[in-house]
């Protein structure tokens, strides 16, 4: 009797294993965490059960990533990849007006990160025209 838990252990362990290398690569590069994809399936394939184990644990991205946005979850102002026959098709919103809410959570986040460097780098464009225009005007007098 023992033999056949064992060999039921081994069989889920072997299936967890196939999932997890199946999982890593059809998951996107952009919300895997921690480390590369490469090196994640590197890790999962070689340590087999502790690489799956750390892979769902630490590499896999959370739930709310993977699921199917629904406009009825997120806004009517979500875009529809395909409008009904007849219907116009839908504009496409800039970012330029400021608001973010039409976009996935991940994709919303990388916004607003890509916004803040490149405010951050604008000011400090600015901080350094200023000092350049201090340090040229003071010695002209």
């Amino acid at each position: 009797m023992p033999d056949i838990a064992g060999g039921v252990v081994a069989i889920g362990f072997l299936i967890l294993w196939i999932y997890c290398i199946y999982d890593v690569i059809t998951t996107d590069n952009a919300i895997i965490r921690h480390l590369p994809k490469v090196v994640w399936l590197i890790v999962v394939i070689l340590l087999a059960d502790i690489g799956s184990i750390l892979w769902l644990a630490l590499g896999r991205p959370p739930i709310w990533t993977r699921q199917v946005h629904d406009p009825k979850r997120y806004g009517s102002n979500r875009l529809r990849p395909f409008p009904a026959s007849g219907a116009p098709m839908p504009t496409v919103r800039s970012l330029d007006d400021g608001s973010l809410d039409h976009l996935s959570p991940i994709v919303r986040h990388r916004e607003e990160q890509t916004r803040l460097h490149m405010w951050e780098a604008q000011l400090k464009r600015r901080e350094e025209e200023i000092r350049r225009r201090e340090l040229g005007g003071g010695s002209g007098s």
